[in-house]
């Protein structure tokens, strides 16, 4: 006897194409932190990406003729040494962020203007995390390691884009990173 619901019964060949596939998952802490750039400004608009060149505008009304700026031979070597970032490197991080934000995959990007080489303590600088690209200063790897790694571990961290930088103001203690964490997350829930 044959079986109504097998291939052979009259049912025509099953076909599935998929696009993408996303993810939801509960997971009270952050899967990936990523580590962006301090020039991408706190909200992109989409006039703001342009595509055919690769950069990033500060004004959604400019045209693609008024982004493109001549290098000169001292910018191009700046450039070269890893010194100096460039335009089109701030573009391509800006794609991986949205990338991420769109994978399903709870996320911290922290956006840093660069590395210094201090060692941790040889300052009374804090680490300070803020939502706005304001006073943004290179760190030292260091202290950019420690709040990775506290990213990792703080469910507050979760889907949250945020700029570190040194506070300036010596002896300023404005508590731990997971409530500096908690802060940010109190203060992207308002907006």
């Amino acid at each position: 006897q044959s079986n109504p619901l097998s291939w052979s019964s009259g049912f025509g060949r099953f076909y599935l194409a998929l696009d993408f596939i996303k993810v939801y998952r509960g997971q009270p802490e952050p899967e990936f932190v990523y580590l962006s750039d301090s020039r991408i400004p706190p909200v992109v608009n989409d006039g703001m990406v342009k595509h055919d060149i690769k950069r990033l505008t500060t004004n959604p009304m400019e045209s693609s003729n008024d982004v493109i700026s001549i290098i000169d031979d001292n910018e191009a070597q700046k450039v070269k040494d890893k010194k100096d970032r460039s335009a089109e490197e701030t573009y391509f991080k800006y794609m991986g962020e949205e990338m991420i934000k769109q994978s399903g995959l709870s996320y911290t990007i922290i956006r840093v203007a660069g590395y210094n080489e201090k060692q941790p303590g040889t300052d009374s600088s804090t680490v300070r995390l803020q939502k706005m690209n304001k006073d943004i200063v290179p760190v030292s790897r260091a202290d950019l390691a420690q709040v990775v790694a506290s990213a990792i571990l703080e469910p507050n961290a979760c889907n949250l884009v945020l700029y570190m930088t040194k506070s300036q103001t010596r002896g300023v203690k404005d508590g731990y990173l997971w409530e500096k964490f908690a802060r940010l997350k109190e203060k992207s829930k308002s907006t």
